[in-house]
């Protein structure tokens, strides 16, 4: 068999090697200086040595919590040493992965506190004077919250239908089954942020001492809203909706039967997917 013999190489000095390296470095400053500087000076703005130590607080008792605590990665660890003596390289494979999930647990707490949250089951009725002295009324009023520390985002909220209870006890839909926009409390029917602490609210419908019926704070007002002028029990079927948020369904109900026109009965009730 032929021999290839390998081609060899000039063996280079420490001092060869040293030149190099910072003629590579000067050539990379050159190159790359505002990018150093702006990598340097966010470093910089960044770096707080208060915040350094309540983080590396939290990493040791969140990491000795998942090295030696009541964990998947902790109790498998503990189990197999009772039968075998673990290797370095199983060791700090351990304690690579400790590590890896300590700063994702601090991560996600952080994380899950900025994702926009909200949830409504807050119901008021609101009296309010008009500018008739004789006139009176009362708004129905929903109050989504936050749920997370994030402001909620292009809050909105549609009502999908009204309906009535007959002497059945069913719910009959009445002719108001068009989704149409709610009106927030002196904000209109247009979208807002929902800030944490800040109840704002979402008008439902309003009636006052001279009608005997509910009106519903939707935009546009459709003619059809008479078919539900009267007394008796409504149920209002609204969905709710905001940026990065799944929506929540849910109803409200409303008698105006047999009771006093600023005594009546009404209640918040989460609905199942379909809002009914």
């Amino acid at each position: 068999m032929p021999s290839f013999d390998m081609p060899s190489f000039p063996h280079l000095s420490l001092l060869t090697l040293v030149a190099s390296a910072v003629f590579i470095g000067i050539i990379s400053v050159l190159l790359f200086n505002k990018q150093i500087a702006k990598s340097i000076r966010l470093f910089r703005e960044g770096f707080d040595r208060h915040l350094l130590w309540t983080y590396w607080g939290l990493f040791k008792e969140k990491g000795w919590e998942l090295f030696w605590g009541p964990t998947i990665l902790g109790i498998i660890f503990c189990v197999s040493t009772l039968w075998h003596s673990p290797t370095l390289t199983w060791f700090l494979t351990y304690l690579l992965v400790v590590c890896f999930m300590t700063g994702y647990y601090l991560w996600r707490d952080g994380y899950e506190k900025l994702q926009p949250k909200f949830k409504v089951e807050k119901i008021i009725a609101q009296r309010t004077d008009t500018e008739v002295s004789t006139v009176t009324r009362i708004f129905l009023q929903v109050l989504p919250e936050c749920v997370a520390e994030a402001p909620v985002l292009e809050c909105r909220a549609r009502l999908l239908l009204v309906s009535q209870r007959n002497t059945k006890g069913e719910w009959v839909p009445t002719e108001m089954n068009s989704p149409l926009k709610m009106d927030w409390d002196y904000y209109g029917h247009e979208p807002l942020a929902i800030e944490p602490g800040i109840g704002q609210r979402l008008n439902i419908c309003w009636w006052d001492n001279h009608l005997t019926g509910v009106i519903p704070s939707v935009y546009p007002m459709p003619s059809k809203w008479r078919s539900i002028i009267g007394p008796g029990t409504f149920k209002f079927d609204i969905r709710m909706s905001a940026k990065h948020c799944a929506p929540i369904d849910f109803y409200v109900t409303v008698n105006l039967l047999g009771t006093k026109w600023d005594d009546q009965e009404f209640a918040l009730l989460k609905g199942k997917q379909n809002g009914k």
